[in-house]
């Protein structure tokens, strides 16, 4: 699924539009990203809300081994506002 990085409702006409605001993430990542108990880092390793215990990680077969494999400069702003204002 494709996730907006900085949120449809908060994103100006051109930021929505932005390929650089996109993610594609299976599901189950899609809405844990979308609700703000994942994120990622500038490097793209995953980053775990405080709010998503070990045993909702586990569930989700979620490590701290996982990492975005395709990550551009043009996405950088985007998820430096989604770890700040979107990540619980």
């Amino acid at each position: 699924m494709a996730s907006h990085i900085m949120p449809w409702r908060k994103a100006n006409n051109l930021q929505r539009l932005d390929i650089y605001n996109g993610l594609l993430l299976i599901p189950n990542m899609d809405k844990l990203f979308d609700r703000g108990y994942i994120s990622f880092s500038k490097t793209g390793k995953i980053i775990f809300s405080e709010f998503l215990s070990n045993e909702d990680k586990r569930i989700f077969n979620l490590t701290s081994s996982l990492r975005l494999v395709h990550l551009e400069e043009g996405h950088l702003p985007y998820l430096q506002y989604h770890r700040e204002y979107c990540l619980l």
